[in-house]
């Protein structure tokens, strides 16, 4: 007992207590999708563990040597505060958590924003108890500080404290010293497995728990919220500065068109920066373009409308036969809608493993709006621009010229008044001169609450309520369309209608090995005009299109010949060649798309997983030479990306 009145030592066993609690709570509680937390943590859960508890030793030991009880307090209560928010969030959303997505969802202007309210009250009983642990730490936190001072100013003319037995003695640093050796080993094991890239499974006798070696950044670290940023932070900055070489360029080249690295200026300088496109346009005039960006639009399904299912989205199906492409083997650019955001308007992939608006104030960048000097230009969103961090976006390239909708008073979801403000824009464009109006949607983020009660039931079952989801926002659509086809302008308009990123949704989504999924890539992507000289009818694509596809594809539009960091190709004009994938970076990951496949893993690990394309075939490791060739290719690219944002030389 006498060690109990080390207050180090006793506030680091009620911290253990508290993190043991919460690790239950993350597990035990249930999962709004349906999903297994334990399947999905399958063989990290000893890791979890190790880091969890090493982060509340080895803090502990270290305000142990600063003689800061009342600081060690104070974090306490503001580390198990982030502890709760990073699992309460991941738990009910899935996101792949960073401190920057933190910060984003519990901005003050965005506590009552609509995703959130949904997203976090989903389970009554699991919201109730997450608030109850963060009052109880805070709580706890305070009332500590508080005695403490009391007890300290009663006694301020005796060095002596009570309940220390004596002024601090070099023999009292054994368990500060005992406390941090042992949270730093915790700690670092995990670490030092993914620096060496360990691989391969271990049984725990007697419990015959399975370990998996393999140890990835990301969301396996979400439960030691400190040691997850200092673990990230220290591994970007390291691998975002190889040198820009020869190899890697030839990497980079096997992503991009032949155009590009024929006009290329200055490879080993300005890697990503092409010379204006020279190919011959589609477009023979100006359009104007509408740009519907749908929240997490999955590919899979849009697609059963092409097998016949038109009840999907039976708007968006009659609207594309004015008319257009629908593309089969569409892929997103990032995840989530940050970084899907960032590669449709700027039109390279997202960085591996951070948010590109992090990087946005000391970097060089130019998204397609800001290219259409002579556009009247409007932005209409449904959820305030602070969440998931869209507001350099849309500053940048829509200068204030864009719109949220507000805190009615009326009945309505925020799709129907999204759809509401976006008529309201479209009917203050000119008819005398080109114009572009983007907006996006949100009734079908995850868990798939958006939509009004008497629309459809919620029942448990994700799938039902996503395509429930689904039907309402494009019941909303089928209002923006109808009132966008009774304009003069009608067929010199073009559409694109595409989702941000995919998501996850049923067991499928989970097939393909963590932590990148399929769930997070393969979109919808759809452009449509009723101008016959662009399209006849509508023709179904069998080629990959990519989020990196839209900038070039609308200076076709736009008829802009300027130079550019766009990856892509004009999908008016050009096919991508059938050898060639698409590329997509998440959680220090790869995933590409081909026609008829798909190729997945580590950026760090040597496992190359494959499957067909649609996401319906389980993922199996190849060997096969061409796929580790491309696995090659990828871990090249992101090299060069990585390099290319950190060293400021996306453009001149």
């Amino acid at each position: 007992m006498r060690f109990l009145k080390n207050p180090y030592l006793a506030m680091a066993l009620v911290a253990l207590v508290v993190q043991s609690v919460l690790l239950i709570f993350f597990y035990s509680l249930p999962d709004p999708l349906g999903l297994s937390m334990s399947e999905m943590f399958e063989g990290k859960t000893l890791w979890q563990i190790f880091m969890a508890f090493g982060a509340v030793l080895a803090m502990a030991g270290l305000f142990g040597f600063a003689r800061a009880p009342r600081g060690l307090a104070i974090f306490y209560g503001l580390y198990f505060f982030a502890a709760v928010a990073d699992y309460d969030v991941f738990r009910f959303s899935h996101q792949r958590l960073s401190y920057s997505f933190l910060r984003t969802y519990f901005h003050i202007s965005n506590i009552t924003d609509a995703t959130t309210v949904s997203t976090l009250g989903g389970d009554l009983l699991g919201t109730v108890l997450w608030v109850t642990m963060v009052v109880l730490c805070l709580a706890g936190a305070i009332a500590f500080v508080t005695v403490y001072s009391l007890r300290l100013r009663k006694q301020r003319r005796s060095l002596v404290l009570s309940n220390q037995g004596g002024a601090w003695k070099p023999a009292s640093r054994k368990i500060p010293g005992a406390m941090f050796a042992i949270g730093m080993a915790l700690s670092l094991v995990p670490l030092v497995l993914f620096l060496t890239g360990t691989r391969g499974w271990i049984e725990i006798p007697v419990t015959h728990t399975k370990v998996d070696m393999r140890f990835t950044l990301g969301k396996h670290t979400l439960t030691a919220p400190i040691l997850h940023i200092a673990a990230v932070e220290t591994f970007e900055f390291i691998h975002d500065n190889a040198k820009i070489t020869e190899e890697l360029v030839s990497d980079l080249d096997a992503f991009l068109p032949k155009d590009f690295a024929a006009g290329r200026k200055n490879s080993l300088e300005l890697p990503m920066y092409r010379n204006a496109p020279t190919h011959e346009y589609k477009a023979k005039k100006p359009y104007n373009i509408v740009f519907i960006m749908g929240e997490s639009f999955k590919g899979r399904i849009f697609n059963k409308m092409l097998e016949g299912d038109t009840t999907v989205a039976p708007n968006i199906w009659n609207f594309a036969h004015i008319g257009g492409y629908w593309f089969k083997n569409a892929f997103s650019g990032g995840y989530p809608t940050v970084r899907g955001t960032m590669a449709t308007y700027m039109g390279f992939p997202s960085h591996p493993n951070r948010d590109v608006p992090s990087f946005y104030a000391a970097n060089k960048f130019k998204g397609w709006p800001e290219f259409l000097t002579n556009y009247r230009r409007a932005y209409v969103t449904v959820s305030n621009p602070i969440f998931d961090h869209t507001l350099p976006f849309i500053e940048k390239f829509f200068d204030k010229d864009w719109h949220l909708i507000g805190d009615e008073t009326v009945e309505g979801t925020a799709d129907s008044l999204g759809v509401d403000l976006a008529i309201d824009v479209l009917g203050k464009m000119p008819t005398d001169k080109p114009w572009q109006l983007s907006f996006n949607t949100i009734s079908s983020h995850i868990p798939f609450y958006g939509y009004p009660d008497d629309f459809a039931e919620k029942p448990e079952d994700a799938m039902v309520r996503y395509r429930n989801a689904i039907r309402y926002t494009d019941k909303q659509l089928g209002r923006f369309f109808e009132t966008l086809s009774k304009r003069p302008d009608f067929e010199s308009t073009v559409v694109f209608v595409l989702g941000d990123h995919d998501t996850p949704v049923d067991s499928i989504d989970y097939w393909v090995p963590q932590p990148l999924g399929l769930s997070a890539s393969q979109i919808f992507i759809g452009i449509f005009s009723a101008d016959t000289n662009l399209f006849n009818g509508l023709t179904v694509r069998e080629d990959v299109a990519s989020q990196l596809d839209l900038g070039p594809t609308i200076f076709d539009l736009a008829g802009v010949r300027e130079s550019s960091h766009f990856w892509g190709y004009d999908l008016l004009a050009q096919e991508r060649p059938a050898e060639q994938p698409t590329v997509f970076f998440s959680q220090n990951a790869y995933y590409l798309g081909f026609r008829d496949h798909v190729l997945a893993g580590g950026l760090e690990n040597e496992d190359v997983y494959r499957a067909g394309v649609g996401g319906e075939s389980p993922y199996a490791i190849t060997t096969d030479a061409n796929d580790l060739a491309w696995k090659k290719k990828a871990v090249g690219a992101a090299k060069a990306v990585r390099s290319v944002l950190r060293n400021d030389i996306m453009m001149p």
